[in-house]
């Protein structure tokens, strides 16, 4: 009685042994069939069947590059539109004032008064607007021994110098105003200026270059 009772339950978890590991092919077997389903329904149903666009698309006509550069940079700059600026409305002729900076902006020019040259000095400290034009605004200034008043010398070079269209000098305010967006650069190029802190050599402006 003991030895069919023993044969029965070694038969039984025989039996529990097969069903188990039967299980586990059968799971095992699922879980193969499952991933080679995601990859084809990943490869040849889900995948796109057009090709990705980018998602930012700007709209704006000009394209901005923001870039800095040092006083001696902008110098050599400024140099070089007024070389520009004297052969185009001047007959190659000296246009007769140079600007520049240095921890200011400097207008300097000579001209003649009862026939005697004298040397005159504009200081000016500049300002960047919301907009990226540029105010500068009379400090000092020096006509020889001259004690002239400031808005006369201003008016006097208003009218003696010829300027860019985008330069307003307003004698009353003591002031000059740069519209830089009148500024005409190769290309229709339009400049922003961002900062210009001469002080500390700190100069950035941004370029807009004009995009179909």
């Amino acid at each position: 009685m003991t030895k069919r009772t023993t044969r029965s339950e070694t038969k039984q978890k025989l039996v529990r042994e097969i069903n188990f590991w039967k299980w586990i092919c059968i799971a095992l077997l699922l879980v193969i069939i499952g991933f080679f389903a995601w990859i084809y329904l990943s490869i040849f149903v889900l995948s796109p069947t057009e090709e990705p666009t980018p998602s930012l698309k700007s709209n704006h006509k000009h394209v901005e590059f923001t870039t800095s550069t040092s006083k001696a940079d902008l110098n050599k700059l400024i140099e070089t539109y007024i070389d520009d600026f004297s052969k185009e409305f001047s007959n190659d002729e000296d246009i007769g004032y140079d600007v520049y900076v240095s921890n200011n902006v400097i207008f300097k020019a000579e001209t003649k008064i009862f026939d005697e040259p004298i040397e005159m000095k504009l200081i000016f400290s500049p300002t960047v607007k919301k907009n990226g034009d540029v105010v500068l605004t009379l400090k000092d200034l020096s006509v020889g021994a001259l004690p002239l008043p400031v808005n006369s010398v201003m008016s006097f070079v208003n009218k003696q110098y010829k300027f860019p269209d985008w330069v307003t000098v307003i004698p009353k305010q003591k002031k000059i105003y740069l519209s830089l967006e009148k500024l005409k650069l190769e290309g229709d190029t339009k400049v922003r200026v961002d900062t210009l802190d001469l002080k500390k050599d700190d100069i950035s402006f941004t370029l807009l270059v004009p995009v179909n």
